[in-house]
């Protein structure tokens, strides 16, 4: 019997695991089975795969064919698995030598004319290969230099199947290797981008936005609508440094699961702005580990407009993934941890109406109307955000004679700065925070009365102390002074949003 060996993966929640791939002809006449739990997509590989060797000259085997994925207990899902059979198939049919496969992961969708799609997930497919004892990567063309970047191997891009078939007949010593990726794409900011130089009239909210973004704090808008929430939200990823080239890898290997168009790293920290109707599986992540919005947004901003309009369950389930930087997702057969240190931004009006405490216009809500408004944000989630500004609107000549902000590359330099000053950037507890920075003896007494009047808890104070530190990262200050715990103080919720 003639039996070929060769490598490749299945996706599992943002990660990959190996697969091995035996393919053997059996007694019976001309019938491909496959066994290892493959699914529907898999299994009509084989009518993809005969077309495609066809369009090479290669005849099917006219015995039976048995084509095994292990391990068997592993479901495995996806077209991925169209170019490893073809070329398994390939070696049994005597087109290649089953030697020429050994130690090769190959993975990619077949059309029937022979030629090799993109798939999804080709950064964690690729990286896969470093628990395998491959040597080398066989991939479609457009992930190449991508799947070497991740994989740490030898990677070759190809276009055809016969493309692939002549690569392992001659050996690669014809081929160069794809390059992999040695930084991350600077990509120029389009005209069309958002600046913050855009915003007139409200140095209070640019300073907001440049402690959020200095401290990568999660940040509440609330004010009446066309006041500015959603133009000063969308600014705040132009204000975040540059993506360190293992930060774009790992933003580029979650959206690359749901978009197989991706050839290259993502040189932008993403901004995602899910619907208030959205459900909680697209927020939190669907069946099999699927990326939601929330893993989407890792390393970037989730903006989330009209906050008490999302559906309650869904925002209580963000409490437990703010506070840890990851969410598991509990299935039947398994568990998925799915990266979500995302920066939060959420943007909600003072009332039903919207225009509660408007200088012009009154609000026509009843107090009860306004009372169950506030109560769709619960304590514990109010708590998660670090800052809450009042935003108000901005009178049309102070608006026209304004002096713009600085430009978004300005600030972005200033958080540079601050964040160097406080080194990674992750959240310290109440202990790290007063061993890295001092606390000054008068911010000391007016957080323990800020404490007192209004009984805070730990997570509070705690949270308090962190802004406090940025602000005090970004005026280049060696302690926490007065004047900067006044400001983080200022942006503690105000008793009006407070739940009933």
């Amino acid at each position: 019997m003639i039996h070929a060996r060769i490598l490749s993966a299945t996706l599992r929640g943002i990660d990959a695991v190996p697969v091995e791939i035996e393919i053997e002809l059996v007694s019976g006449y001309g019938r491909t089975t496959m066994i290892g739990l493959p699914d529907n997509v898999i299994r009509e590989s084989k009518e993809r795969v005969r077309s495609a060797l066809a369009r090479c000259g290669l005849e099917p085997p006219k015995e039976s064919c048995l084509v095994n994925l292990a391990p068997a207990h592993t479901p495995k899902s996806g077209p991925a698995f169209d170019l490893p059979i073809a070329l398994g198939l390939a070696a049994v049919c005597g087109a290649v030598a089953p030697a020429a496969l050994d130690a090769t992961l190959a993975f990619g969708e077949l059309r029937l004319d022979g030629s090799v799609r993109p798939v999804a997930a080709s950064v964690a497919l690729a990286a896969s290969s470093r628990h395998t004892r491959a040597r080398r990567l066989l991939v479609p063309r457009p992930h190449a230099r991508l799947a070497a970047t991740a994989a740490g191997l030898p990677c070759y891009g190809v276009d055809t199947l016969a493309e692939a078939l002549r690569l392992l007949r001659d050996g690669e010593a014809r081929v160069p290797p794809a390059a992999p990726l040695a930084e991350v794409p600077q990509l120029a900011r389009g005209a069309n981008e958002p600046d913050l130089s855009d915003l007139r009239g409200a140095p209070l909210a640019a300073r907001a936005l440049l402690v959020a973004a200095a401290g990568a704090h999660n940040l509440l808008l609330v004010g009446p609508p066309g006041v500015g929430k959603s133009m000063l939200a969308r600014r705040l990823p132009g204000l975040l440094p540059p993506l360190a080239l293992d930060e774009a890898l790992e933003v580029t290997r979650i959206h690359s699961i749901v978009d197989p168009g991706i050839e290259g790293l993502l040189g932008r920290r993403p901004f995602r702005a899910p619907h208030h109707s959205s459900s909680g599986a697209a927020i939190l992540g669907g069946s099999q580990g699927r990326p939601g919005e929330l893993s989407l947004a890792h390393r970037g901003v989730l903006f989330l407009d009209e906050l008490p309009e999302f559906a309650r369950n869904v925002l209580e389930a963000l409490r437990q993934p703010l506070e840890d930087g990851q969410l598991l997702v509990g299935r039947a057969q398994q568990s998925t941890a799915l990266p979500c240190r995302a920066q939060v931004v959420a943007a909600m009006n003072p009332c039903p109406c919207g225009y509660r405490g408007h200088p012009k216009r009154a609000c026509s809500c009843t107090p009860a109307a306004r009372a169950r408004y506030a109560a769709r944000i619960s304590g514990p989630l109010l708590e998660r955000f670090d800052l809450v500004l009042r935003m108000h609107p901005v009178a049309p000549d102070a608006l026209v004679g304004a002096t713009a902000s600085s430009s978004s590359a300005a600030a972005r330099e200033q958080v540079s700065a601050a964040r160097a000053r406080l080194g990674a950037i992750a959240p310290l507890e109440l202990e790290e925070l007063l061993a890295r920075q001092r606390l000054e003896p008068d911010a000391q007494e007016l957080l323990e009365a800020f404490g007192e009047r209004l009984g805070s808890g730990a997570r509070t104070i705690v949270r308090t102390l962190r802004v406090a530190r940025t602000i005090a990262a970004l005026e280049a200050s060696e302690s926490i002074d007065a004047a900067a715990m006044a400001e983080a103080l200022s942006y503690r919720p105000t008793e009006e949003l407070a739940p009933r």
